[in-house]
This record gives structure tokens, C-alpha cells and sequence, in this order.
């Protein structure tokens, strides 16, 4: 895996740490510049989660997508 791609995902990982759900399980790879995200996501138990997960892994998306260094986003997340 090329240095940018590490870095990249580390960029990307971090994206993902900042919305409000367990992505404990989320598994993420960047491979010639394309993400690809995999895994599952689910609610955390708070009061304060989203109750749409598909909204928030939209927002995910658009989100990696407009990443600096990302050509594409490839996802096969499950809810759970």
C-alpha cells in the first residue's frame, strides 16, 4: 500500500469518527486513490443517535467523496 494511501486512510477514518454512530465494525481501504468501504454500522445507544443510518452513511459518502485525493467511493456497509 503506497504512503498516500496510509495517510489517506487515516483522513478518512478520522471523517468517520466524527458522526454519531458505532462504526466500530466499519472496515476502510484505500487502493489507488479509490475508498472503499465495508462492514456494518449501527446506532449508539445515547439519545442523541441518528435514527437514519442510510441519511448518515449518504452523508459518509459525499463527505469521503469530496476528500482531497479520493477519485472514488466504493461502499458495502450493512446496518445493523
Amino acid at each position: 500500500m503506497p504512503l498516500e494511501d496510509k495517510a489517506l486512510r487515516l483522513r478518512i477514518m478520522r471523517e468517520i469518527g466524527k458522526f454519531n454512530i458505532d462504526a466500530s465494525r466499519i472496515d476502510v481501504k484505500v487502493i489507488n486513490q479509490v475508498c472503499y468501504l465495508g462492514g456494518e454500522i449501527s446506532r449508539m445507544r445515547n439519545p442523541g443517535a441518528p435514527t437514519d443510518l442510510r441519511k448518515v452513511l449518504e452523508q459518509i459518502h459525499d463527505d469521503v467523496e469530496k476528500m482531497p485525493g479520493v477519485t472514488d467511493v466504493v461502499d458495502d456497509v450493512r446496518f445493523r
